[in-house]
């Protein structure tokens, strides 16, 4: 039973932090808001546990700096915005099941060569 309130709580408080995840970035200036808008569905595309908003709160907190600092979106992604993104979800191979599976097909492999 405490399983279960723990789970619904922490749905709960995941909900709250995404709600307020939305109004900050509707804060942010138009080429922030809109490049935080774009990574948010790219990294969505790969998580893999109610977890992801550790991820998504560390791009706003990268964005909120920037912006406030007038630091060009360009500059901030550099030129590939895939690569930064995966550069980001990389720090979070736990909540990011395209990077757990990238893990394991490496072992299996490996694995495979020492037979």
């Amino acid at each position: 039973m405490t399983n279960i309130k723990n789970s619904i709580n922490n749905m709960i408080k995941d909900k709250q932090r995404y709600r307020q995840f939305l109004k900050d970035v509707k804060q942010l200036p138009t080429p922030y808001a809109d490049t935080v808008t774009a990574l948010t569905k790219y990294i969505w595309n790969f998580a893999g546990s109610g977890a992801m908003m550790d991820v998504l709160e560390e791009v706003l907190h990268i964005f909120q700096e920037s912006a406030a600092d007038q630091v060009p979106v360009r500059q901030i992604v550099g030129e590939d915005p895939v690569e930064f993104a995966e550069n980001i979800m990389a720090q979070y191979p736990e909540e990011m099941w395209l990077i757990k599976y990238r893990k394991q097909l490496r072992q299996k492999v490996q694995e495979a060569e020492q037979k």
